[in-house]
Order: C-alpha cells, then structure tokens, then sequence
C-alpha cells in the first residue's frame, strides 16, 4: 500500500468516527462524504427592533437535510428543509403594552448552502491536530415568510390574516470545525431586514391592519440568533 493510499484509508476512518457520515471511494482514490441530519433541533429567536422583544421558536422546530463534501478540503454543499410549527410570542408594543402574536414562520424556496475550507485561525477555540479539527465556513441561506394569525391585547384577541409582501432573508453564516458541524451543530448571529405586512380583509382590521402592524414590526437591524443541533 503506497503512502497516499495509507493516508487516504486513514482519513476515512477518522471521518467515520465524526459523525453519522458515509464515506465514498471515488475514482484516482478522491473521497467524498455525505451526513444525513434527520429532525436536528432548530431554536433561537428573532428580535424585531421597533418591539425590542425576543420572538423564540418554539419546541418542535426542526431541520432536515444532508452535507456531501470532497476531502482533504471539505468544500461541498448543505441541502434541505426548515420546520417551524405555528406559535404563540409575548411581546410587549412600544416596549410597555403587553401583547401577545400568534405567528407562523414558513420557509420559501430550498435551502442550497455550501461548505468552504477556512484558515485554522477561524476557529480559535479549536485546538488544530485533533480529529474533526479542520476548519470550515458554513453558509446556508435562508427565506422564510412570516405570517401573524391573532393579535391579543389586554385580554382581547383579534383574528387576523396577514403576512410578509416578501420572504425575509437570513444570511446565516459561521465558522467551525468540521467535528463541531457533524457533531455539536452550528450557531448563527446577524441581523435582517423584516418586509412591509399585508393583511386580507375579512378579519381583524382587515387591510388596514398591515400598515399598523408595518409600523410597528418593519424595518431593518432585525437581530436574530439561530441554532441547529443534534436530537437529544
């Protein structure tokens, strides 16, 4: 066995200790790997600016999808499928009336991320040699489209039927390391830009709701803080 075949069989059971990956022989001995993420736990929370409330996912959030990756570089590409069941957030309008927003948060569109080799300064908290230690940048993009079913205030609810004119975008990004990605899950940090509100008419203040609920909810600097992590 020559020394870059050793090396290549070497990888490959270092990779399958990782995560619940498997591992391709592909021709000229490249190799390619591919982890399947079954119900991962999705949590975080979106913080609309004008409400400055935290808005947190609920129990039951999931996502589903697979990684494929080309070694020793690991660039590759992330695939698959948010789930957010409908919710219920607390929050309180300009910062003193508390109010409650029954909300759904649907994705638009697939997600198509992709998987980038980084400088090992990247992951300054990794310590470089160990199994899992490369360093990668993950980035999966994400549109979802936010609806608002009721609104209640002091007590009252109001049926409503409104939703964003467009999906919001978040641009989640990070850097880590491979054993962290296949194993620990990822974390995101930023902001977004939440879309001017539509409401139909029939229900609640009819259209007239989606001006209000524009002023109150709509803008830019929208900070939100994402993870996914493994069930259990």
């Amino acid at each position: 066995m020559s020394r870059r075949t050793s090396r290549i069989a070497a990888l490959a059971v270092t990779l399958a200790a990782v995560g619940a990956m498997s591992v391709t022989v592909a021709p000229a001995s490249a190799l390619s790997i591919k982890s399947v993420f079954k119900n991962w736990v999705l949590s975080g929370s979106l913080t609309p600016k004008k409400l400055g409330s935290a808005v947190n996912l609920p129990a039951g959030s999931t996502f589903n999808g697979e990684a494929t990756a080309e070694l020793p570089t690991f660039d590759g590409t992330v695939t698959g499928n948010v789930f957010v069941p409908p919710f219920t957030a607390n929050v309180k309008v300009l910062g003193i009336v508390p109010t409650t927003i029954a909300l759904t948060f649907e994705q638009v569109g697939s997600i198509e991320g992709t998987i980038h080799e980084t400088p090992q300064e990247d992951c300054p908290n990794v310590e470089p040699g160990t199994n899992g230690s490369k360093c990668v940048t993950l980035s999966v993009p994400t549109k979802v489209k936010l609806g608002i079913t009721e609104v209640g205030l002091l007590g009252l609810g109001v049926k409503m039927a409104c939703e964003t004119t467009e999906a919001t975008t978040l641009d989640l990004s990070t850097d880590l390391s491979v054993g962290e990605l296949f194993n620990e899950g990822s974390h995101f940090t930023g902001t977004t830009t939440i879309p001017s509100i539509k409401c139909a008419a029939g229900k609640g203040l009819g259209v007239f709701g989606g001006p209000v609920l524009t002023g109150l909810i709509s803008g830019p600097d929208n900070a939100y803080a994402l993870s996914i992590t493994p069930p259990g």
